[in-house]
């Protein structure tokens, strides 16, 4: 995106959210605080690497404002370090005092009761329902306008968003990814409720670059990368309630084709989630297992899920996880991943998983 764009959408923005400055002055008990605590044991294996065992915490803390009844400010800190997909902190080198950086932090605007628009480092504004394409740590870079609305019992969902994946120092305009992705929920019976999105992702100025974080898994992803992507991804997700005896039934999938390129292109996801509809006290419970499959060319290596393959695409394999409530605040999980490459030289790496889980 070149500067005179940048620009533009700056004073839009400036525009937008004057009004809200007015009333910036506050005091602590004006913000809304919450948090999280997670300690984890972690045994990596890899064929072609020595295994590799370590304990990491995360400590996340994140609260928002509101400055005006149409204007909120949002910002979260956590653990970690540059690494835009992990913000976990491997406990070594004798005591290291860690770093907190800063997690995420923008405002959000509501034009009407049906649209609002929100700028800086946000939350993730698209709806996922699985995480092949977005590590959920990531906090993308950029804008975005979402609207919402409901016709009887269906609720209507659409984003437009533009993100920053990269400021050059030349001349060069910068890369870029667009993002739309309609979305439509409706209740199909009092027990069963689904919700379908179609994401179209296209990227400007990558060829030629390199993208940070990158698992150096794309095709160019370390010399310069020799396409862009234009991305459709169709996502769903069915939840039943009371089936089996079970409070949550949930089915999940996701299907992704680059058609910028004609191989190496596609990606897919299946999977189950069951057990309580949340783990907030003792005894509740959730299961979850899904099996991915992401080739080559067919997503951006910079986005996916940092704990299947190292987030790198060419890969396939299998995610299983359990969550046991131990109190209203504190929980204990396990997860198991083993996962190969599709092309090339195979080199199976599984992951195991002990976390214990406490909200602030």
């Amino acid at each position: 995106m070149n500067n005179k764009i940048t620009i533009k959408m700056a004073v839009a923005f400036a525009a937008i959210f004057s009004a809200a400055s007015l009333n910036a002055s506050a005091s602590v008990d004006d913000f809304n605080l919450k948090g999280d605590y997670r300690l984890r044991y972690q045994l990596e294996d890899t064929e072609s690497e020595v295994s590799r065992a370590r304990t990491r915490v995360r400590f996340r803390l994140k609260g928002e404002r509101a400055i005006s009844e149409q204007s909120t400010v949002k910002f979260g800190l956590a653990t970690g370090g540059t690494d835009a997909r992990s913000t976990n902190q491997t406990l070594q080198d004798s005591f290291q005092t860690p770093d907190i950086r800063l997690d995420f932090a923008y405002i959000s605007h509501s034009l009407s009761d049906d649209f609002s628009v929100m700028g800086g480092k946000m939350k993730n504004p698209l709806w996922r329902s699985s995480d092949l394409l977005w590590d959920s740590d990531i906090n993308p870079d950029g804008f975005a306008v979402v609207g919402n609305s409901m016709i009887d019992q269906f609720s209507f969902s659409s984003t437009f968003g533009y993100f920053v994946l990269d400021e050059l120092e030349s001349d060069e305009e910068d890369p870029g990814l667009f993002v739309l992705q309609p979305r439509v929920s409706f209740k199909v019976s009092d027990t069963m409720k689904s919700t379908f999105s179609l994401g179209y992702y296209f990227s400007q100025n990558l060829v030629g670059n390199t993208l940070g974080n990158s698992s150096e898994s794309n095709t160019g992803a370390v010399s310069g990368l020799v396409d862009e992507f234009s991305v459709i991804v169709f996502s769903g997700q069915l939840d039943m309630t009371n089936v089996m005896g079970l409070p949550l039934v949930r089915s999940f999938g996701e299907l992704i084709v680059n058609s910028a390129i004609d191989a190496s292109n596609r990606g897919g996801i299946v999977g189950l989630k069951f057990g309580d509809k949340k783990v907030n006290r003792f005894g509740n419970w959730q299961g979850k297992l899904s099996y991915r499959y992401l080739e080559k060319d067919a997503w951006l290596d910079i986005f996916p899920d940092a704990d299947s393959y190292g987030g790198a695409t060419n890969s396939q394999g299998l995610k299983v996880g359990m969550n046991y409530g131990l109190s209203q605040a504190i929980s204990l999980g396990m997860t198991y991943i083993n996962m190969d490459v599709i092309d090339g030289t195979k080199d199976a790496q599984s992951i195991f998983q002990l976390d214990l889980k406490s909200k602030i």
